[in-house]
């Protein structure tokens, strides 16, 4: 699979607010010992949030905030091992994510969970998600 993840475009609402969109394509290959090729996807991420200072001379921040995602198959499944290579999926997911940037450090870490609360053609459930960013230069 390969994943490209186009530039997200981020609009400040105010100096503490933000709200964002980002697209993804997911390019798909052959599985490994399995005569299957699953359809490409493309996906839509969006989100606004929120920063709260936590101290005066806010170094750290809280970030709470809504987000979610919504992902369609684009493209049919090849291969004698797919079960129903014309269906496609679609999945739409929406939750909260909070997390702490420590600016000093460009430092972040976020956690996020998402209730797929529509799903066609595939599983339906819960995603989770928990990241550490550091920025060097």
């Amino acid at each position: 699979m390969l994943n490209l993840l186009h530039r997200p475009r981020l609009q400040a609402i105010s100096r503490k607010c933000k709200r964002g969109r980002g697209t993804r394509s997911e390019y798909n290959g052959w599985k490994e010992d399995f005569d299957l090729k699953p359809g490409e996807f493309l996906t839509l991420n969006w989100g606004v949030d929120q920063y709260l200072p936590l101290n005066k001379d806010k170094s750290m921040l809280l970030e709470i905030g809504a987000a979610g995602y919504n992902s369609w198959q684009v493209s049919n499944e090849h291969g004698t091992d797919s079960t129903n290579p014309t269906q496609r999926a679609i999945v739409y997911g929406a939750g909260g994510q909070i997390g702490l940037t420590y600016v000093p450090w460009n430092l972040i870490i976020n956690f996020h969970a998402f209730d797929e609360y529509y799903a066609q053609n595939r599983f339906q459930g819960q995603a989770y998600g928990f990241s550490i960013v550091k920025k060097f230069w």
